[in-house]
């Protein structure tokens, strides 16, 4: 059985998979699942997995949670860097009046 993957890729939790020579069964199995279908979903960006279950993830494919959520790592990076920017901004223009 394998997933087939929207025409945008939201992760990359297929090909570090594939990488790893894993199939989705096996995944499934050590992310303690009875079947693949919620790895599907992951994969195809249907669902995201919890917290316990990404790190799981990381653990199982040995790639950091960043690289396997590359999309979300970036978007959320982009924002709070924004933020952050916004905040120094104001911090600086109070001190000078």
């Amino acid at each position: 059985m394998e997933c087939t993957n929207k025409n945008q890729h939201p992760n990359k939790l297929d090909i570090y998979r594939r990488r790893m020579r894993f199939n989705l069964q096996q995944v499934a199995h050590l992310l303690g699942h009875k079947s693949p279908a919620a790895l599907c979903s992951y994969e195809r960006g249907g669902r995201m997995p919890s917290l316990v279950n990404a790190l799981r993830l990381c653990i199982i494919l040995r790639t950091p949670v960043e690289f396997l959520f590359y999309s979300l790592h970036d978007s959320l990076k982009a924002e709070i860097r924004a933020e952050e920017d916004r905040l120094a901004a104001q911090t600086t223009q109070r001190t000078l009046f």
